[in-house]
């Protein structure tokens, strides 16, 4: 435990400084698998964060119309609105807060909501896999004219140099959700590139 605190502040609060760079790989190549995995889970949780907290965020109604586009034609046929014409005009205030109630007595946050936030994560799961992946593949082929550096170390220095820009991405992403895990990407691909040409001793 102690060793993963370290290795997260190092990783968090490190520059051009490469005293601690070599420091910081100490740590990661003392570190086990599994201190991994939990970290690239806490990473995920907090990228993915923003995105749940705006979906949780909105009622039955505001859910559906975002689904579906505002097409509220497309949600009459598929039963969203209590109004049978084909030609629907604006629902007023009391359809819309029939249809939240109709919804939320029909267990809207358990059948529709938690599913959608799952794949969600899921979805996010899959993108941080590739993303880290190919992260230390280029990673590797970056470092020939170096000190070579194992899979779990460049995993390592990719997972632990996320710790801050993760951070700083979750509160830009209450703002600007989904545009704030682009932005994510390109700092992580900017920090560890520069972080590898300090790596001197693998």
């Amino acid at each position: 435990m102690d060793n993963y605190f370290k290795t997260v502040t190092l990783g968090a609060f490190t520059w051009k400084d490469e005293d601690r760079i070599a420091q910081f790989l100490d740590h990661i190549r003392k570190m086990g698998a599994g201190w991994l995995l939990l970290h690239f889970l806490l990473l995920t949780l907090c990228l993915n964060f923003p995105v749940m907290y705006q979906i949780t965020r909105l009622d039955p109604f505001e859910f559906y119309s975002r689904l579906f586009s505002g097409n509220n034609e497309q949600m009459a046929e598929n039963h969203f609105l209590p109004t049978p014409n084909s030609q629907l005009p604006t629902p007023s205030d009391e359809e819309i807060d029939t249809f939240n109630q109709q919804m939320s007595d029909n267990n809207f946050g358990r059948n529709v909501l938690m599913p959608i936030l799952a794949f969600s994560f899921g979805l996010t799961l899959i993108i941080q896999i590739v993303f880290y992946l190919c992260a230390v593949f280029f990673l590797g082929l970056s470092r020939m004219h170096f000190t070579p550096l194992s899979f779990k170390e460049r995993m390592g220095l990719c997972l632990f140099s996320s710790t801050l820009p993760v951070l700083a991405a979750a509160l830009f992403g209450l703002f600007l959700p989904t545009v704030h895990i682009i932005i994510y990407y390109f700092i992580i691909i900017f920090i560890i590139f520069q972080r590898s040409k300090l790596c001197q001793n693998g």
